[in-house]
């Protein structure tokens, strides 16, 4: 079993609060942590996925929680039943005890200003997302630290031990833990039914959509897939699957709270008064991407175009966010585009401030018209500390400094 790296924050929070949520897309691995934890803290496990369980704490929520409540337990697929949350809220203030429910759930519920403000102060939630490279190949790395904090002098991997098709490989497959035991027929069937019976049956119970507009959702969602790292135009959407901004908006609501997208906001401060602020779309796996815009291993290794290249910054984008989850710096990710269209692909910026810019260069050439994006971002924030990075497709290290500015190239190998 492939440990993960958020089992370790998830049991110190349940230490320290009454109501701890693991959110995140559908197989993502949350039922094999709920469970792992359950084992280990001797806590009993609830799934709404069994029908008799579903239907007792759908006929009577109250009755339900307060009955199950008498020792901590974990409730998978809570989204399932949100009318479970006010007994929920009612019976921890009762009891007040630490660790009395580990909640999971495929959809982002507690976004829902009501369910926020009623678990506010008793709850935190956390995101797991399908696996990251750094735990399927078991490396005791933070990226996202890593990139804040070091010099980047030392690695812990040889870079050109990894050969590009285990990068191209890593970027096509995507993390779901279901993938790699499968040969490529089996790939795609899997991810043709997680299409049809996981995201389409999610979104009909959390988004209230008709059964005959499914058919406009799989088309939103292969044309999302074709503009993954582009700027978002809901109109022109709109126009191409012939339905109105309006829904567009909605299914794409409801796409981001199932964690199948996400939207990247601009990054925009007092001081960028002239950046474009629409947001980028990405995939949360680049996997469930590379499948709805049929590109496989073999054609990206061999195309390795443009097409692979947004899908390789949309791997990168999903890698990022695996490795927020567990970081000591707490980050947002934006990207950044002037009106003069530089641009850098990720901003992180940390809670102190500091600055991470990132372009993503699939090729193993750098030419110096890459550094124009972070160049110009680090004219518009002088006076913040900024550290510009160039992810390319080589195997080396490197140094570059422009003008007054001191850039790193590293391979992009670094989240495998």
């Amino acid at each position: 079993m492939i440990k993960r790296k958020l089992e370790p924050t998830i049991l110190e929070m349940l230490n320290n609060f009454r109501i701890v949520a693991i959110n995140g897309p559908r197989q993502s691995g949350k039922t094999t942590l709920a469970k792992l934890i359950a084992k280990k803290k001797n806590i009993t496990y609830y799934t709404f996925d069994e029908e008799d369980v579903y239907n007792t704490a759908k006929l009577d929520p109250n009755g339900f929680i307060s009955y199950i409540s008498k020792d901590n337990v974990v409730i998978d697929e809570v989204q399932m039943i949100p009318e479970l949350i006010p007994s929920i809220k009612m019976q921890v203030d009762e009891e007040n005890r630490k660790g009395m429910f580990l909640l999971t759930g495929s959809s982002d519920m507690f976004k829902n200003s009501k369910i926020k403000e009623s678990l506010a102060g008793r709850m935190v939630s956390f995101n797991l997302y399908p696996l990251s490279y750094s735990e399927i190949n078991n490396r005791d790395i933070n990226i996202i630290d890593k990139l804040f904090n070091d010099d980047f002098y030392y690695f812990d991997v040889d870079f050109t031990t990894i050969t590009n098709g285990s990068f191209v490989e890593a970027v096509i497959n995507g993390g779901y833990p279901e993938i790699y035991t499968l040969s490529t027929k089996a790939k795609y069937a899997w991810f043709e039914s997680y299409i049809k019976s996981r995201i389409t049956k999610d979104v009909q119970s959390i988004g209230d959509v008709d059964i005959n507009k499914i058919a406009s959702l799989t088309k939103l969602l292969q044309l999302l897939a074709g503009q993954i790292s582009s700027l978002l135009n809901y109109k022109n959407i709109a126009d191409k699957i012939k339905i109105s901004d309006k829904t567009v908006r909605k299914y794409i609501e409801i796409l981001e709270a199932l964690y199948i997208i996400k939207l990247v906001p601009a990054y925009a401060n007092n001081q960028l008064k002239r950046v474009v602020k629409s947001p980028k779309v990405h995939f949360i796996d680049s996997g469930l991407a590379s499948y709805l815009l049929n590109v496989d291993v073999d054609g990206a290794m061999v195309k390795q175009g443009e097409l692979y290249g947004d899908i390789v910054e949309s791997f990168i984008y999903s890698e990022l966010l695996k490795h927020k989850t567990t970081s000591d710096k707490r980050v947002n990710i934006y990207h950044f585009r002037d009106q003069q269209k530089k641009e850098v692909d990720f901003v992180l910026e940390s809670s102190d401030s500091k600055i991470v810019a990132i372009e993503v260069k699939s090729g193993s050439n750098i030419k110096k018209e890459y550094f124009k994006g972070l160049i110009a971002l680090a004219e518009t924030i002088k006076g913040k500390d900024f550290k510009g990075i160039i992810l390319y497709g080589g195997d080396k290290v490197m140094p570059y400094k422009i003008d007054s500015y001191q850039f790193w190239v590293i391979p992009l190998k670094i989240f495998l």
